[in-house]
């Protein structure tokens, strides 16, 4: 349910018998008790009472116990879309087959089978790509949650990959993903990896403040495993469904004290090492170019609309943190100083071409941001 709201559904309907009610409402934790959700004998019930839905309306139903991610029911609901009128299916990728999802017209899911597997539903296969891997059914075997468990986790870089930066997204997130899938079996939560994290890369920062070179290779090899560990806590919130939006403020707000810190520790570096006062005039200047960065930024997440998202998510993309890579390469050969000053002023051509993007775009719709 926690997914389906992700994705934008608002109204649930669950088909429960009476006797099972009480136990139904347990398991729905904070869904319990919500105008949202009503609980039905039977899925007919909806259609034929005075407050029921409407026959024609859109509707999303599953069979079979189903762990599936926001990206499965995006590319069902993308293919509901394409074909609005047609009864969409997407079958498990268990060996069973033994649950789906299906999409299309209420009243004709309910009567074409949709929401009975041995009944010989008819209707539209919605194709998985062979390395799908979710959704995977709960069949009754003692090695199905593990296997779920696994499959879920390996499928968290798909949820991301339209976002994440060329590295990060065939590094990173191998790695990430990984630290997750363990994680997520402890009592850890991903507050707790923010502020750990955090901590690791404000030290990697005042370890580039140091003028010695292995001090500053540590503090850039450092710095790429904090950039790594970064996407764990996201992973884990939706691992164990603990998303909240106080916790996805604290990731972006503590990014962003990291990022400051690593580059105003660099410059310190820089100028301690070659005693150029020029390097001093680099940090109001950085700091700057970050604010500049950041309002552009804010201009921009209040526009709507498909184009409008794509061109982001290609900002997002390219403007990710891949640099720590280059960070390093460039500690190696102790020429941090040309990514000083390509940092103090690259910040200025990015919130420059980013506020030109943005005069590009529509109207922002209703001037709220997202």
């Amino acid at each position: 349910m926690m997914n389906c709201e992700r994705v934008g559904i608002k109204k649930f309907v669950i088909e429960a018998p009476l006797q099972s009610r009480d136990e139904l409402g347990q398991a729905m934790g904070q869904f319990s008790g919500r105008s949202s959700v009503a609980v039905v004998e039977s899925f007919a019930e909806i259609l034929n009472r005075p407050d029921g839905i409407a026959a024609e309306s859109p509707c999303i139903a599953f069979s079979g116990n189903l762990v599936f991610s926001k990206s499965n029911l995006t590319q069902v609901l993308e293919a509901h879309v394409a074909s609005p009128a047609s009864v969409l299916r997407k079958f498990s990728v268990d060996r069973d087959r033994g649950g789906e999802i299906v999409t299309g017209p209420i009243a004709e899911v309910l009567r074409s089978g949709g929401l009975a597997i041995d009944s010989q539903p008819v209707g539209i296969s919605v194709p998985i790509a062979a390395s799908s891997l979710l959704p995977f059914a709960l069949n009754g075997r003692p090695e199905d949650r593990e296997e779920a468990e696994l499959r879920l986790a390996r499928s968290l870089s798909a949820e991301t990959a339209q976002k994440d930066a060329p590295l990060a997204r065939w590094i990173d997130r191998r790695i990430s993903w990984r630290i997750s899938y363990r994680l997520a079996r402890t009592s850890i939560t991903p507050n707790m990896v923010t502020i750990a994290n955090t901590i690791f890369g404000l030290g990697s920062a005042w370890m580039f403040s140091v003028p010695n070179y292995w001090v500053r290779l540590l503090a850039s090899i450092f710095f790429l495993i904090s950039i790594t560990i970064d996407g764990v806590d996201g992973e884990l919130a939706r691992l164990k469904m603990k998303e909240t939006d106080f916790g996805g403020a604290l990731d972006v707000a503590t990014d962003n004290v990291v990022h400051v810190a690593i580059f105003v520790g660099l410059l310190a570096g820089c100028y301690r090492a070659n005693h150029s006062v020029a390097y001093l005039y680099l940090i109001p200047i950085l700091l700057i170019g970050f604010t500049l960065c950041a309002y552009a930024t804010w201009q921009a997440f209040k526009y709507k609309g498909d184009e409008a998202a794509k061109w982001l998510d290609q900002v997002d993309r390219w403007s990710g943190r891949d640099f720590a890579y280059l960070l390093v390469i460039l500690a190696l050969f102790n020429r941090l100083d040309y990514f000083a000053w390509g940092a103090a002023f690259g910040t200025y051509a990015f919130a420059a071409v980013l506020i030109w993007l943005t005069g590009r775009s529509p109207t922002p719709s209703g001037n709220v941001a997202r």
